[in-house]
């Protein structure tokens, strides 16, 4: 009996060994439990639903992902960047998150040779291996807890993000984020600069004003006029409507 069910064991073991090392190699963690991987891994297409209503793909491992993965890199971005406010911190994450650029880390990651989808079945691939690294990301939290999912977002995604100070820089230029809103919305708009005298500081000290048509929208100070028209076209697109 023992030598029977050490065989079937054995068997298992044999079988799921290549999946077993894959996963190993995406995570860095030997898995427990290979089902939530193979879930995960499975696109609807190939869904049959039992009669008892269970699933067998990926799409419930995808909403407990996409929570678990923006949670972690919201905890990141508010580590990072102290100074920043709710607004560039949600507009930072929504780049990290978005469709487009997980799905360009799922391929880079090779997720398009493990992803089971049906050939016929998957009329728009465009987003289908995010998708699945979002699954992923749920399956390594049921199977490991949520500091190994922290610990693989970080290293996997955002580290992975060499561009994520130049993000940040293009947040912060709000000069060329209110021209781009001026010309999408067909409103004139212009900067005054100039040096404020009289301050009795060593270092120059500028103001700049932003006008949209004939009305003044914001305006800001600076250590150079560039800084000033930066804080003057921020404060204008505070004031504009959402």
């Amino acid at each position: 009996m023992f030598s029977s069910l050490f065989r079937l064991l054995y068997l298992s073991l044999v079988k799921n060994k290549g999946f077993h090392n894959k996963i190993r190699a995406l995570t860095g963690y030997y898995p427990r439990s290979l089902k939530y991987y193979k879930s995960a891994l499975t696109h609807k297409s190939l869904n049959n639903i039992p009669t008892s209503g269970s699933r067998h793909d990926n799409e419930r491992l995808e909403f407990l992902g996409d929570a678990i993965l923006s949670a972690v890199i919201a905890e990141h971005l508010f580590a990072i960047f102290p100074e920043c406010n709710e607004g560039f911190l949600t507009r930072m994450r929504s780049k990290l998150v978005n469709r487009e650029n997980l799905n360009k880390i799922a391929l880079e990651m090779g997720f398009d040779t493990l992803v089971r989808l049906h050939k016929n079945g998957t009329p728009n691939k465009k987003h289908v291996f995010g998708n699945a690294l979002e699954a992923f990301i749920g399956a390594i939290y049921l199977d490991m807890g949520y500091q190994k999912t922290r610990a693989f977002i970080i290293e996997k995604i955002i580290r992975t993000q060499d561009d994520l100070d130049q993000l940040a820089c293009e947040e912060w230029d709000f000069k060329s984020r209110i021209i781009q809103w001026g010309q999408k919305n067909k409103q004139e708009v212009s900067f005054e600069s100039y040096e404020l005298n009289g301050t009795n500081k060593p270092e120059p000290l500028f103001v700049a004003t932003i006008h949209i048509m004939d009305t003044i929208a914001g305006e800001g100070l600076g250590a150079t006029k560039k800084e000033a028209q930066q804080h003057a076209a921020r404060q204008a697109l505070e004031n504009l409507p959402s």
